[in-house]
C-alpha cells in the first residue's frame, strides 16, 4: 500500500519499475513465453492512486510517463490476444 505522503520522485521510479516490467513481458510475450502477470493490476492501481495524491503539477509532470505505460499495456494486452488465439487455432486444429 502507498503512503500518502509519498513524493513525486519515488512515485515516479515505481511509475517507471511497472512500464519497465510491461516492456519485459511484452518482449518475453513475443518469444512465446507465457507469462503470469497476477499482481500487475493491484500494481497499476496503487500507482494511479499515487499520482492522484500528488500535487496537481507533480501529477502532471508524470503525464508522459503515464502514456507509456498506458501504450505499453495496451500493446502487452494485443499480444496476449494474439498469442492465445494462436493457442486456439493449433488446439482445434489437433
Amino acid at each position: 500500500m502507498t503512503n500518502k505522503a509519498e513524493d513525486a520522485a519515488t512515485v515516479a521510479k515505481r511509475l517507471k519499475s511497472i512500464v519497465d516490467y510491461v516492456r519485459d513481458c511484452q518482449m518475453r510475450v513475443g518469444k512465446g513465453e507465457i507469462m503470469d502477470l497476477q499482481g500487475l493490476d493491484k500494481n497499476v492501481i496503487d500507482i494511479c492512486d499515487a499520482i492522484g495524491r500528488l500535487p496537481e503539477k507533480e501529477g502532471q509532470a508524470l503525464e508522459s510517463q503515464m502514456s507509456q505505460l498506458i501504450d505499453s499495456l495496451e500493446s502487452l494486452a494485443r499480444m496476449l490476444k494474439e498469442q492465445q488465439e494462436k493457442f486456439d487455432i493449433t488446439a482445434e486444429a489437433r
